[in-house]
């Protein structure tokens, strides 16, 4: 998928990653702090984000310039999907982390990027998410790519998001 920032890469994600994105599922669990515990549903939510993917749906490893996993993103489609970011059948949901060493660095802008490239590859109508109650700065960050507010999801503990998509006609 080519360069990113100056010597990070990026590239599809493969069925060899499932390993890694369970470690990105468990940071957007914690909110990147790995010392607190994991939330009370985390492994039904695990295996419907994780578990449940395939490459099919599609997603994105970003490598640092040493070639270490940096950050993902992938999208979650299909039978069994989660409720947080459901907006509607033929919009996927976007999970997304970067690793804390490599916060700040225009990771996430990347991934989001990279995930709505290949949102609009397979004709999706758009990306859904959900960001947690207290995550300003993603919000912030979902904001300024271009995703809208749903409203929010008090009972779930999170905001659907949405950004729709322009596909050309095919």
């Amino acid at each position: 998928m080519g360069s990113v920032l100056t010597g990070f890469s990026l590239r599809l994600a493969a069925e060899s990653d499932r390993t890694y994105l369970s470690r990105l599922f468990f940071l957007t669990d914690v909110f990147g702090d790995e010392s607190q515990p994991v939330g009370d549903h985390y492994l039904e939510d695990l295996e419907r984000y994780v578990g449940r993917w395939t490459p099919g749906q599609g997603g994105v490893i970003a490598l640092s310039p040493e070639g270490i996993p940096a950050g993902g993103v992938w999208l979650r489609h299909g039978p069994g999907r989660p409720a947080f970011g459901f907006v509607a059948e033929d919009v996927p949901e976007l999970v997304i982390a970067v690793e804390n060493r490599y916060a700040g660095q225009g990771l996430g802008s990347s991934l989001i990027d990279a995930a709505l490239t290949l949102a609009r590859a397979h004709h999706h109508a758009g990306v859904s998410l959900a960001v947690d109650f207290g995550n300003d700065r993603a919000r912030a960050l979902y904001v300024k790519k271009g995703f809208r507010s749903l409203g929010a999801r008090p009972d779930l503990g999170c905001e659907a998001m949405i950004h729709r998509l322009q596909n050309p006609p095919h």
